[in-house]
């Protein structure tokens, strides 16, 4: 307690956030989804954790705000706000609701939609690399292209003839073709 305002100060060690689980979900999805924010130093300091919030956003005036939940000093859970538009946005934490984390993590909302892939003809040794044009393209990590032939069967070595895709920006990928 301070001898000279009769208050007192509660000193913390400031939260930071490592992951974010799913780090990406479609922008038509349930209003009930939820992402785990994995991280060091999350706590409650009242009993409802009213302060426990998640921030998602790139400007403050386009922050949306939403309750979060705590699981344990490493865990969290957020609701995902609605969004009407391939983006990614950064996801921040704050316990005590004023200060945020700036650990550079993000959701992203997608939306893929393609429009064109060249070149139109492909290699059969699978060397082609295919660039795809669309739009809303989110930097997910787990890109992938899935091929298919509507005149001859494809052998993929699976079920499913998906190959991994490089993300360019929200509007271009590239992968290789099928061998």
């Amino acid at each position: 307690m301070n001898p000279e305002t009769g208050k007192s100060y509660l000193y913390y060690t400031a939260p930071h956030v490592t992951s974010i689980t799913p780090a990406f979900g479609h922008v038509k999805t349930t209003k009930d989804q939820v992402i785990e924010v994995a991280g060091t130093g999350f706590a409650c300091y009242d009993e409802d954790c009213a302060d426990l919030m998640c921030r998602f956003g790139n400007q403050p005036d386009e922050y949306i705000f939403t309750k979060a939940t705590l699981a344990s000093s490493t865990l969290i859970r957020c609701k995902v706000p609605q969004y009407t538009k391939p983006d990614v946005l950064n996801v921040e934490v704050t316990i005590n609701g004023e200060s945020y984390t700036s650990d550079n993590k993000t959701y992203g909302y997608f939306d893929p939609f393609v429009l064109d892939a060249n070149p139109k003809l492909l290699s059969t040794d699978g060397s082609t690399l295919v660039q795809i044009k669309g739009l809303g393209f989110v930097d997910s990590g787990q890109c992938k292209a899935s091929y298919d032939n509507r005149t001859d069967s494809l052998t993929c070595g699976g079920s499913h003839c998906a190959k991994s895709a490089t993300f360019i920006d929200k509007n271009t990928l590239n992968t290789t073709s099928f061998p």
